[in-house]
C-alpha cells in the first residue's frame, strides 16, 4: 500500500490496506494535512477491497473529534458495500469514483 498527498486537501491510497503499517502511514499522512478545526479532506481510494478497523477508527476520530469534513472516493463495490453495511456511507461522505 502506498499513500500519496495529491494536494494540500486530497490523498490516495494505492494498493489494499491491511496491515498496521498501512496505518501508521495513512496516520501520518493525514495528520500532516490537517489545518485545524473543521478543515475539509479528501482520500481516494481505488484499489482495495477493505480498510483495517484501525483506519476506520482514526476516519472516525477525525470526523467526530477533530471536526474534519472527510470525503471518500472509492471505486471497489466490495469496499463500498463495507462501508455501507458499517453505516458509514453518511458519516464518511463515500462517493464511488
Amino acid at each position: 500500500m502506498e499513500i500519496e498527498k495529491t494536494t494540500a486537501t486530497e490523498a490516495i491510497i494505492s494498493g489494499h490496506v491491511k496491515t498496521i503499517e498501512d496505518y501508521t502511514k495513512i496516520k501520518q499522512v493525514i495528520n500532516s494535512m490537517l489545518a485545524g478545526e473543521g478543515c475539509a479532506i479528501t482520500v481516494k481510494i481505488p484499489d482495495s477491497i477493505s480498510i483495517t478497523s484501525s483506519v476506520i477508527g482514526y476516519l472516525l476520530k477525525l470526523v467526530f473529534e477533530n471536526k474534519v469534513d472527510l470525503r471518500i472516493a472509492v471505486k471497489e463495490q466490495k469496499l463500498y458495500n463495507l462501508l455501507e453495511v458499517l453505516n458509514l456511507i453518511t458519516v464518511f461522505k463515500v462517493q464511488k469514483m
